[in-house]
């Protein structure tokens, strides 16, 4: 089999989730794919006559509002995301994937964001562990429809992820600078004799790059060590199973597109029903009415006559109540995704949740747990043992209720080096106190009044 299979759960969604993608890119996406609007059977009937009449349907196009209520709702979601704080604990040697977590550099924290945007938007987020040149850990994201292909079997009585394969792009001329073409190729993680392989193919099935046992240093080709697994992980909306998980916003997506459907024939009424089209008859075969307007006379001789073909208008109310009701679809399935109320615990929300929908609670317990696997993962490839990670987020989307006077007596214990400034500041942030021991706390204060005292001496 070719390398550009597809899973078929893949076949069986990817339209989705470029719709999603085009939802998302917002209304020059939408209008530049005329399949969201199809044309109307006198649009079609008027090209078929003259294949200049196209500007029929680009007029009915353009008059077409697409409404932004995906992008919207991500967005006010995102917000209420980005308050929330991870409770992160690694060893030692694993300290710096906090700050530079990603193959791009970007924090731990920042990670959770995508993915829990990524999560919200799509269902679905390929990630894959690595070491770069260093030994030090990373992960990789993927978009949802680069992951085309997984597969799982039995192995030691247990379903385990055998192969996994993703497209990735490529520089095509990596020696100029200026430009921006890519050649896009193949990369597969799969298990040879029991051991995590990668190797990248062309479009054509040739080798980029020969299977090497995965976490091959590029400085003299040392072997971190070997995984009897693969480290990719395919985080989903409800939970991190290799299946495809259900796209929390399609039915707002929907929503939206079908709105953007009914405002072409709302718009289109509605110009038409303000330009009325004149009509004239009787007239002599030499008259010339080429020019209309308010300043224009018509000479219609002894036998003409004139008039005008006014649009009534009598469904645009119709359409108006149908762009109505598919806002109201599009509020409700947000305000599901949404449900983020109540106060049960996360996990009684999240397995009360599961068998309704995926909600924004569900997500980010499901990203972390993500997250927390993958860094148990690099852990166990490093030799440390995996029960010293943990990577947590209680999603209490609650705004925070600072009391002002323990805020200002926190601030005067600062100054008196009683209390740390991490404690003062996470108590501005989430109205909470820190849950950690006294030795960890007076550390900080140490810390911090040995860092002043440095600088005030380079002062």
């Amino acid at each position: 089999m070719p390398v550009q299979d597809k899973n078929p759960d893949y076949m069986v969604h990817m339209a989705e989730w470029r719709m999603m993608d085009d939802a998302l890119a917002g209304e020059s996406a939408i209008k530049g794919n005329d399949e969201y609007l199809p044309k109307p059977s006198g649009m079609v009937e008027a090209e078929k006559l003259n294949a200049d009449n196209g500007y029929l349907y680009k007029g009915y196009r353009e008059r077409a509002q697409y409404e932004q209520w995906v992008r919207d709702s991500i967005r006010s979601m995102m917000g209420m995301v980005s308050r929330l704080q991870p409770e992160i604990k690694l060893p030692p040697g694993m300290a710096g994937i906090v700050e530079n977590a990603t193959s791009d550099g970007f924090s731990l924290k920042q990670l959770f964001f995508r993915m829990v945007r990524q999560a919200v938007s799509h269902g679905r987020v390929p990630t894959v562990i690595n070491v770069d040149d260093k030994g030090q850990p990373y992960f990789s994201t993927y978009k949802t429809v680069n992951g085309i292909n997984w597969k799982e079997e039995n192995i030691g009585g247990r379903q385990d992820l055998v192969l996994a394969v993703f497209i990735e792009f490529r520089e095509k001329n990596p020696k100029d600078e200026y430009s921006h073409e890519v050649t896009q190729v193949y990369r597969v993680y799969t298990l040879i004799e029991g051991v995590c392989h990668t190797g990248v193919f062309d479009e054509r099935g040739a080798v980029v790059e020969e299977f090497r046992p995965l976490g091959t240093t590029n400085t003299g080709g040392e072997l971190v060590r070997g995984l009897p697994w693969l480290p990719v992980i395919y985080c989903g909306s409800t939970d991190n199973s290799p299946g495809v998980d259900e796209i929390p916003l399609l039915t707002m997506a929907r929503a939206a597109i079908k709105s953007y459907q009914l405002s072409a024939d709302y718009f289109t009424a509605l110009h038409q029903t303000s330009h009325p089209q004149p009509w004239v008859s009787g007239l002599d075969q030499n008259t010339d009415l080429r020019v209309t307007g308010p300043s224009a006379a018509w000479d219609l001789g002894p036998n003409g006559q004139c008039g005008y073909l006014e649009f009534t208008g009598a469904g645009i109310e119709a359409v108006r109540q149908a762009m109505s009701d598919q806002k109201g679809a599009a509020l409700e399935a947000g305000a599901k995704v949404m449900d983020v109320g109540g106060t049960e615990s996360g996990e009684a929300r999240k397995a009360r949740q599961d068998d309704q929908h995926a909600t924004l609670h569900s997500i980010v317990i499901t990203v972390a747990e993500a997250i927390e696997q993958g860094l148990r993962y690099a852990a166990e490839w490093l030799g440390y043992p995996p029960d010293q990670v943990t990577f947590s987020v209680e999603p209490d989307f609650s705004h925070p209720d600072v009391n002002p006077q323990v805020l200002a007596q926190l601030h005067q214990a600062v100054l008196a080096n009683g209390v740390s400034w991490d404690t003062y500041w996470t108590y501005l942030t989430t109205a909470k106190l820190p849950d950690r021991e006294y030795d960890v706390e007076a550390a900080l204060v140490e810390g911090a009044m040995i860092g002043g005292a440095i600088g005030d001496g380079d002062a």
